[in-house]
């Protein structure tokens, strides 16, 4: 008998092993084999007992922890003194490099090894912002409609002025938030020679020299950054943190990209500062309400391209395969434990 005890947040750690029609609908063109490539639970673990215990509370942990063998976690924080009743875990796994909610301390002296499975996903919404920053920095939406008006034959071959072409090396990208998604931003950032701030509620002296990133307090950053991206999870202290409050400090040309939560913005205050012409523009995949009512001023500005709004349809996280390689990241190393195997992504404890 094996005992699976997992915590999940938002339900990505089961999320890929869990499939329908429509979601097999969505691999097979890329893979013919999709059936023997993305495995259902059953279908991973048919050789074993195994009881799986879902929670969505820190006291279901507890209930179920003593007699567990493993423990799959996903952003959520795990107190010590609870990790510690695991006396029979071989195994802790956070599904995010950002393991910040295991209690480290815990894991080792209990003795038991901690991994930390990287988010396909989280990868995939770093790309995207990275497109719509540069999509903004390129003026490739005024560039398309240039050629498509042919508006060369008047306004000149080239880069004319209508065009507002930037340069990434010019630009400070400030990150609110450094988890898993804002890392990867930083290496982007610094692959273009960008300055990168970053603001989270917990400092990482450790990843700054890593990540080429400097640490600034909230203010600053909202001031000095041309591009502010938002990578926070929404939370009752983050419901709308971005008030108008920030948006007002932000220089008139900077762009405020959001791919994280909707309601971590005031939207009502983003739109009469992007109305006004008060900040650069906007990215945003995500909306306070999703899906983005069908009379909502954000398609109006987005529809007029000298506003410099890009709208997406919350599909950064998107790519066919992203749910299954992150949930089997997870359930490999469950069954290369089983096996007396080593497991993957091994992090110190």
């Amino acid at each position: 008998m094996v005992k699976i005890v997992v915590w999940d947040s938002v339900g990505n750690i089961l999320w890929g092993l869990r499939h329908d029609k429509m979601r097999m609908d969505w691999l097979r063109p890329d893979d013919p084999a999709a059936l023997a490539n993305a495995p259902t639970f059953e279908e991973l673990f048919a050789d074993y007992d195994v009881t799986l215990v879902e929670c969505s509370t820190v006291e279901e942990v507890e209930a179920h922890i003593a007699d567990a063998d493993f423990l799959n976690l996903h952003k959520v924080t795990l107190p010590a003194d609870v990790l510690l009743k695991g006396k029979n875990l071989k195994l802790v796994q956070h599904l995010g490099l950002d393991a910040r909610g295991v209690p480290m301390d815990a894991a080792k002296a209990l003795g038991v090894p901690v991994t930390a499975a990287p988010l396909v996903n989280y990868l995939a919404v770093a790309e995207h912002n990275w497109a719509l920053i540069l999509a903004h920095l390129k003026s490739l939406r005024r560039q398309e409609r240039h050629m498509r008006e042919r508006r060369y034959v008047e306004e000149g071959w080239g880069a004319p002025p209508s065009l507002r072409i930037a340069l990434a090396c010019d630009q400070t990208l400030g990150l609110v938030g450094f988890g898993e998604i804002a890392r990867p931003m930083a290496r982007y950032a610094a692959a273009f020679g960008m300055k990168t701030l970053y603001w989270d509620i917990r400092r990482f002296p450790e990843l700054e020299s890593a990540y080429s990133v400097e640490y600034v307090e909230w203010d600053d950053l909202w001031q000095r950054s041309d591009i502010v991206s938002v990578q926070l999870p929404i939370t009752e202290a983050t419901h709308k943190i971005v008030s108008a409050r920030e948006i007002g400090m932000m220089k008139p040309t900077a762009l405020f990209v959001n791919t994280a939560r909707g309601k971590l913005v005031d939207q009502p205050a983003l739109i009469a500062a992007l109305e006004a012409r008060r900040i650069g523009g906007a990215a945003l995949d995500v909306f306070y309400d999703e899906p983005l009512p069908v009379d909502d001023p954000l398609h109006a500005l987005h529809e007029d391209i000298d506003m410099n709004v890009l709208l997406t349809p919350h599909s950064a996280w998107q790519g066919h395969w992203t749910h299954v390689r992150d949930s089997l990241g997870i359930w490999l190393n469950v069954l290369r434990a089983l096996r007396g195997e080593p497991v993957e992504y091994r992090i110190d404890t």
